[in-house]
């Protein structure tokens, strides 16, 4: 790749993002909504002499800060910010839903739920034969590879009549579910950041024909300081987003993060050029 000072063209688009974690996964977001990144020189002013301008700044914090957003709501985001991997299985989650109620009269709760975990207000579960005043019974089928499990839910006479609402809380089995799982004593993780820009030659033709090259990020180390979010509104689409933070990476050369250019032709394709500057 080639290096370059002025690119002479167009960043009309969001970047491609990789980000390598310590432990060596990476991680790979192509559906950006929003990506910023910004460098931030504090620094403290000395004054004196008659004037009364600055004789000197000294530089005190530096900071380097990247965000971004994303159009879906993928999991592996939070496995990459807070270091940690999903993992499969059945489990288990409270939910409430309101039912009507059938001849019986009975309800009819289409999943397989979790034993005495059902809850409804003013009623308690039963045990018993014949289903008393103030009580209700729960039959619970389980699953198999052919039928989904389903739960009957039987009340006294006294209580309800059919074609009654019945709000029922209950803890249901969720089959097959990838699960993200953030500890007590979890921190955030951290890695190697790249994002990937195609340079336009035009601002207004921002098509695969118009790239004129490739601007590449890469920050050697950064930690995820701004967790994912989710901020949901109604009808409306959610944008996950986290923040990385810039850190030293304690690097022999000194080096704290890049910025590459890549060259196509009038074809598209890579400038093949000879340099004598090799980094792999």
């Amino acid at each position: 790749m080639e290096y370059v000072e002025k690119l002479g063209g167009y960043i009309a688009d969001v970047p491609k993002v990789d980000f390598t974690r310590c432990d060596g996964r990476n991680f790979h977001f192509d559906e950006v909504t929003s990506f910023n990144l910004s460098y931030n020189n504090e620094s403290l002013t000395i004054t004196g002499g008659w004037s009364g301008f600055p004789l000197a700044y000294i530089d005190t914090t530096k900071t380097l800060e990247a965000s971004m957003g994303i159009a879906n709501v993928p999991l592996e985001m939070f496995e990459m910010a807070y270091a940690t991997n999903a993992t499969n299985g059945d489990y288990g989650i409270r939910e409430t839903e309101r039912f009507e109620v059938e001849t019986g009269p009975k309800i009819t709760i289409p999943y397989e739920v979790k034993a005495d975990s059902v809850k409804i207000t003013g009623l308690t579960e039963s045990t018993e034969t014949t289903v008393s005043a103030g009580k209700f019974k729960v039959a619970i089928t389980a699953a198999t590879a052919e039928v989904a499990g389903s739960t009957t839910v039987t009340f006294a006479s006294a209580d309800v009549t059919v074609g009654d609402t019945v709000r029922v809380s209950f803890i249901r089995r969720i089959v097959n579910a990838e699960r993200v799982s953030i500890s007590t004593n979890g921190t955030s993780a951290k890695g190697e950041l790249f994002a990937h820009w195609p340079v336009y030659s035009s601002g207004d033709d921002c098509t695969e024909a118009s790239e004129k090259g490739r601007l590449h990020l890469d920050i050697y180390r950064v930690r995820a300081t701004a967790m994912p979010s989710l901020d949901t509104s109604y009808k409306s689409a959610a944008s996950p987003s986290v923040t990385f933070g810039g850190m030293d990476p304690k690097r022999s050369d000194g080096l704290m993060w890049n910025l590459y250019y890549e060259p196509f032709d009038a074809d598209g394709h890579i400038v093949k050029k000879s340099g004598a500057e090799v980094e792999w």
